[in-house]
């Protein structure tokens, strides 16, 4: 019989967080599953770690390779993934309960759905704070600007590759792979998923913790980041003109990945080199010289279905940062970016608000 749900963990030196991963899945209980532990080139014990665990769980299959991203790890997983449905799981982060994995298939199944998404928590230290439910969305059409924008861009659930169970079938029908990007090949996979029509189906429950830690992906600083979200954009624009969806929501969505990655991209700027309001002038400028990007800040600033987007403040937001960049107010947007930063604004708009202060 084919196995019902495959699990893919990709792992690069993450011993201080992967027994406690793999203790929560090795636990699960109800469903008939595998576990892809793909080791992917690391340097300290968690090799090790792994083999011990396969040792003592003939589920748990080890792979050890050595590839450039996370991407190409979880596309490695999916080739050798054997399972009806399938699972990914970051190697620094848990389940919650040992009915995590049965309680996702049990919906999947009954809603004969494409990805079943559930609740998830962050853990920032010892505190572990409940993310915004999907429910602040998941009544909208699944068609609609409206399920898109907050799903994948203001609420952000439906952009990560875990909390959710994928059917492997949907997947490969629709040739989708992860790709090599540094980071956010998740949010791009999703929503390349979307793209393809896939069928959500919601689990009202918490199914994931995701640990955040200063080596998290997205808590690390990268210079030139800017050309990673706009080649993000890029393939996502050319995979909309491929499937055929070349239509104004899609255009917007891609004009809202610009303007997020932007957004992000001179937070971070701004944070890594002492406030510097100069920096972000630079970025800013580095964002609106791309083709692309110029066309999509145009687009919004012609307030483009702008009142699609539940939100008032990221209307606001919106309208206002792509007039600045269609006619040049680069200072002007750096200094509104700063005030945002400087007062928190961007954590109170956050999936658990504000970061809890240092213990």
């Amino acid at each position: 019989m084919k196995t019902a749900v495959s699990i893919i963990i990709p792992i690069y030196n993450a011993m201080p967080y992967l027994e406690e991963c793999l203790e929560s899945i090795s636990c699960q209980v109800g469903v008939d599953m595998e576990v892809l532990l793909i080791n992917n080139g690391s340097t300290d014990e968690s090799l090790a770690v792994c083999n011990s665990f396969a040792d003592r769980f003939p589920f748990m299959h080890v792979y050890n390779i050595k590839s450039t991203s996370i991407g190409s790890a979880r596309n490695y997983g999916l080739k050798h993934a054997s399972g009806e449905y399938v699972m990914f799981v970051d190697a620094d982060d848990f389940l919650p309960d040992v009915l995590t994995v049965a309680g996702l298939l049990k919906k999947s199944r009954s809603k004969n759905c494409d990805i079943c998404v559930g609740n998830f928590s962050r853990l920032w230290g010892t505190r572990l704070l409940h993310a915004t439910s999907h429910r602040s969305f998941s009544h909208y059409p699944m068609d609609s600007l409206e399920f898109i924008f907050t799903g994948f861009f203001s609420v952000d659930i439906l952009s990560y590759v875990w909390a959710k169970m994928y059917k492997k079938s949907f997947i490969v029908e629709n040739g989708l792979t992860f790709s090599d990007s540094r980071y956010a090949e998740d949010k791009l996979f999703n929503l390349q998923c979307c793209v393809s029509g896939a069928e959500y189906a919601f689990l009202n429950r918490e199914v994931y913790v995701h640990r955040n830690t200063p080596e998290s992906v997205s808590n690390r600083y990268r210079a030139h980041s800017h050309t990673i979200w706009l080649e993000i954009a890029r393939k996502l624009d050319d995979f909309i003109t491929m499937r055929g969806k070349d239509t104004v929501v899609w255009k917007n969505v891609v004009a809202y990945t610009i303007f997020f990655g932007c957004f992000f991209d001179c937070k971070m700027e701004y944070r890594h080199n002492d406030n510097e309001v100069t920096r972000l002038v630079h970025l800013i400028k580095e964002y609106r010289r791309d083709p692309l990007a110029k066309r999509c800040f145009k687009l919004l600033s012609k307030h483009s279905n702008i009142e699609l987007i539940p939100s008032m403040f990221y209307r606001i937001m919106i309208t206002g940062f792509a007039f600045c960049m269609r006619f040049g107010f680069y200072r002007a947007l750096a200094l509104g970016m700063k005030i945002l930063v400087d007062l928190k604004i961007d954590e109170s708009l956050s999936d658990t608000g504000k970061k809890p202060q240092k213990e």
